[in-house]
């Protein structure tokens, strides 16, 4: 559906080039909802104003559903951008408009009759839950309606791509976890591909199904969310999966400490599982077998888009060969095991 192929995009500053995007190939599938994640000045909205035709690539391709942006003309790009969906951070509504007249503004500009572009507007709005605000302006909404305003209003040409440039960054958690639910409805429903640019590891995690991590220009990583997640192997990508994790790292290292000096003769063990394993019950299964006690430090469990991982901090206290065999047990069943 999306194809980059090294495509790299230099800027001049002050007669000094820089390179915002540095030799990137990457393929998004048709259907799918795909995370690239970032810090700031990554390259991640380079990279996405590349996507959406508004930068062309200093060198390299960009082609979405087959057609390549780069040799279009300026005329045949906007056209072409008709296909291309945005959702922006702050929403971009005109606010001297209602919500219809928003949702209806890009089928303005398309050339829509009246009666066709209010007739697509209103089933937008309602696909977006907002049937009884089709007459309300900007300012009498909240974020999270303010921001479905902004979905209705970018599917209005039925593109084939949706681009969202951290359209949850402005809400609050709980607006952020219904504006993902509707997009991921969206996506089953329409079966629109969708693109989400983003800093926060965990608008990544909830909805999408695969993700790409970019840091100086360049994708760093790359693959499904649950491999990413399970084994991760660039020092960037731990640094956003420790953030997104609800327990205070310190206060874990702390436990550990406590409990190494407390039972210096247990050994400490992080255990993950993932999808249908995850309520196994594993350790009362491996304490039963070696007769020996399976002290819990610590556990969670995060959703994914599709399917939860979990992970536990556990310390195997007993004899050494009573450690040993535990160790051997866990190994033996569809988990990663490290020791701490």
């Amino acid at each position: 559906m999306i194809t980059l192929k090294n495509v790299t995009k230099t800027f001049l500053n002050n007669k000094q080039s820089f390179e915002a995007v540095k030799d990137t190939s990457l393929t998004i599938k048709k259907g799918e909802i795909y995370g690239i994640v970032g810090y700031s000045g990554a390259g991640k909205s380079t990279l996405l104003r590349l996507l959406n035709g508004l930068e062309r690539p200093s060198s390299g391709t960009i082609e979405i559903d087959s057609q390549e942006l780069s040799p279009l003309s300026d005329k045949q790009l906007r056209k072409e951008r008709q296909s291309i969906g945005m959702i922006f951070q702050h929403f971009n509504l005109l606010w001297s408009r209602t919500v219809i007249d928003n949702v209806c503004f890009p089928l303005e500009i398309a050339g829509v009759s009246k009666d066709e572009r209010v007739k697509r507007a209103r089933e937008l709005i309602k696909l977006v839950g907002l049937a009884d605000k089709e007459k309300a302006y900007p300012a009498q909404l909240s974020g999270g309606e303010k921001q479905r305003v902004g979905i209705a209003r970018a599917l209005a040409n039925n593109p084939k791509v949706l681009l969202c440039d951290e359209a949850t960054s402005a809400l609050d958690p709980q607006t952020t976890d219904e504006v993902l639910e509707l997009l991921a409805k969206i996506n089953d429903q329409l079966k629109v591909t969708i693109v989400m640019i983003t800093h926060e590891m965990e608008v990544v995690r909830k909805i999408c199904d695969r993700m790409a991590v970019m840091s100086k220009g360049e994708i760093v990583e790359e693959g499904p969310v649950l491999q990413v997640f399970r084994d991760p192997q660039q020092e960037i990508t731990r640094r956003f999966i420790k953030q997104d994790t609800e327990v205070d790292e310190k206060e874990t290292q702390l436990v550990l400490k406590e409990l190494k000096v407390a039972y210096p003769e247990g050994q400490i063990l992080r255990i993950l599982f993932q999808g249908d394993h995850v309520g196994a019950p594993i350790i009362t299964k491996v304490s039963r077998q070696v007769d020996t006690d399976i002290n819990i430090i610590h556990g969670s469990i995060r959703s994914t888009h599709n399917a939860p991982i979990g992970s536990l901090t556990v310390q195997i206290l007993g004899d050494q060969a009573k450690q040993d065999k535990a160790l051997e047990l866990f190994r033996t069943y569809p988990v990663e095991v490290e020791v701490i």
